[in-house]
């Protein structure tokens, strides 16, 4: 028997759009105080990093407002100080962005490389930058769908593209972030991939409605079926 012990599939309140409720980098998975304790187990086992639950907010959102690479994560300001308290208990290294435009997670992707930003974000780029230490930091071409974040996801070895892309906007994308781009769907059709999927270079996580060849694609999207 096969065991693919890199992947997970689940849901967060029977709903598959998983990204919105947590965020991963090859150093933590921070999910929301809700996730149940087999999750949590699962979630360790797939992407092998320590597993925190929290909230932001007040809320288990945690993928919506959370954004940043192997770095540093992106806060918003609008997080309370004994959650702050909590991600320096954590020794989690984060930087908060001082903007009105909270949800981080879907107005944004990074990778150590470079990082890709919503319009609204603009007046926020040069601290990005800084922050994330990226050589690179763009505006989201993807001109139909500024949120950028819930388009794309992408870890150290792939970048899996909202169907909504276009050729040429992958292109863009795959030299910016410097990993293979691959366009696709999850849970079923859903163009949203990154609300869809949390990943690192160890693992992912997908929304249960996923079918078997959108799994398979992800799964090469991601970079763990290539050698």
């Amino acid at each position: 028997m096969l065991v693919m012990s890199h992947l997970y599939r689940t849901s967060f309140h029977q709903n598959p759009n998983i990204g919105l409720y947590g965020f991963a980098n090859n150093q933590v998975c921070l999910l929301g105080n809700d996730a149940t304790a087999t999750q949590v187990d699962e979630i360790h086992k797939a992407l092998k990093v320590p597993v925190h639950k929290l909230s932001l907010y007040h809320s288990s959102l945690i993928g919506a407002f959370v954004a940043g690479n192997n770095k540093c994560i992106l806060i918003p300001s609008i997080i309370d100080d004994d959650e702050i308290a909590i991600l320096n208990k954590l020794g989690i290294k984060h930087h908060i962005l001082n903007t009105d435009f909270n949800a981080l997670g879907n107005n944004m992707i990074a990778n150590d490389h470079a990082c890709i930003i919503s319009p609204v974000l603009e007046p926020w780029k040069d601290e990005i930058k800084v922050a994330l230490g990226v050589k690179h930091i763009e505006i989201n071409p993807i001109e139909n769908i500024p949120t950028i974040g819930s388009l794309a996801a992408l870890n150290d070895k792939g970048c899996l593209l909202s169907a909504f892309a276009t050729p040429e906007q992958a292109a863009w994308v795959q030299e910016l972030l410097e990993v293979p781009v691959t366009r696709g769907t999850i849970n079923l059709g859903s163009p949203f991939v990154g609300a869809g999927i949390i990943t690192n270079t160890h693992g992912f996580i997908f929304g249960e409605r996923t079918g078997g060849p959108e799994a398979v694609a992800a799964d090469e999207a991601l970079g763990f079926l290539r050698q």
